[in-house]
């Protein structure tokens, strides 16, 4: 047998193997995600934020859309109420109704705010393992950090990454109800573990991490993309000169919110690694400490609206 033969059928096979491998891993993938999006444990879609999507995607959408969907719940009308009175948005003005708010603060806002607040008010409301009121909070805390740097930057919309932030930590609500005992010691390991990161005990114990998790039930809830997109992506390392696209800057924000002590004004020296090696969008240390200040006046704010402490 010539060597040419030899190399062709060891092409061939490497070729194969990869191919097999590669149609192995998508199996795995399926049937977990079938296991883990499809099981009983998990809350299903709630009726009214199918019409709220259905307002998000719909071309023709039209304030009074919103308006009419929003009013069927008055728990969620109250908190976006109490929010655009707040100084989160600075208006000085009192809005006394949705159709108000929708005026004022744009269709887009408003639409974020009741998107983001009814997704996780779904997990809110079944917690079974870990308190998910740090996790929300903490995702408040990024979303409004994103919300920031997207006005700074000029690089997204603003109220979109608001969103995606708030949402970016969903997969982590989803292993806290699918697994509500195991997730909670891998939980534990990892704050005990100063080497190794959450998501690979996750994938440890679960074969996924929650980034995963989050993107699978973002497709499966029809989510708009950048939250999707966020989900599965916030815990990807940020290269030098990334573009930044929402998954990125709701990244950043997720780190720069971790390393920052926003009470005590610390910041990790991490944090200026962090901006110093993405070199994008005028952001710089001086500039997160500016964020972080206005950060730090927005908790309040935060905390009325999502009935936390954040």
């Amino acid at each position: 047998m010539s060597a040419s033969v030899r190399t062709c059928d060891i092409a061939w096979g490497t070729r194969e193997t990869r191919r097999l491998m590669a149609t192995s891993e998508a199996t795995r993938l399926a049937r977990l995600r079938a296991q883990i999006i499809n099981a009983k444990d998990l809350p299903t879609i709630p009726v009214l934020l199918a019409r709220i999507l259905a307002v998000v995607d719909g071309e023709r959408s039209s304030t009074r859309d919103l308006v009419e969907v929003m009013q069927r719940d008055q728990a969620l009308s109250a908190r976006v109420l109490r929010l655009a009175n707040s100084g989160f948005f600075g208006f000085a003005r009192e809005v006394s109704t949705v159709s108000r708010a929708v005026m004022i603060l744009g269709f887009g806002s408003v639409r974020s705010l009741a998107l983001g607040v009814k997704v996780w008010d779904t997990f809110m409301g079944d917690e079974r393992g870990l308190k998910l009121t740090e996790l929300w909070e903490h995702s408040a805390l990024v979303g409004a950090a994103a919300r920031l740097i997207a006005q700074r930057t000029r690089a997204a919309d603003p109220e979109e990454i608001f969103t995606a932030g708030l949402l970016h930590d969903i997969g982590r609500a989803v292993f806290a109800l699918r697994f509500p005992a195991e997730y909670t010691k891998v939980v534990y390991a990892a704050a005990r573990d100063a080497v190794t990161p959450l998501v690979e005990h996750e994938r440890a114990a679960f074969g996924i991490d929650h980034a995963q998790a989050g993107a699978w039930l973002g497709e499966a809830w029809a989510l708009p993309v950048s939250v999707v997109e966020a989900a599965a992506r916030h815990e990807e390392p940020i290269a030098p000169a990334t573009v930044l696209r929402p998954w990125a800057i709701v990244a950043l924000a997720n780190r720069l919110v971790h390393w920052t002590d926003l009470d005590g004004g610390a910041i990790d020296p991490a944090a200026e690694q962090q901006l110093e090696t993405l070199g994008a969008g005028g952001l710089s240390l001086p500039v997160w400490v500016e964020l972080a200040a206005l950060l730090q006046g927005q908790k309040s704010d935060l905390r009325q609206f999502f009935g936390g402490s954040a």
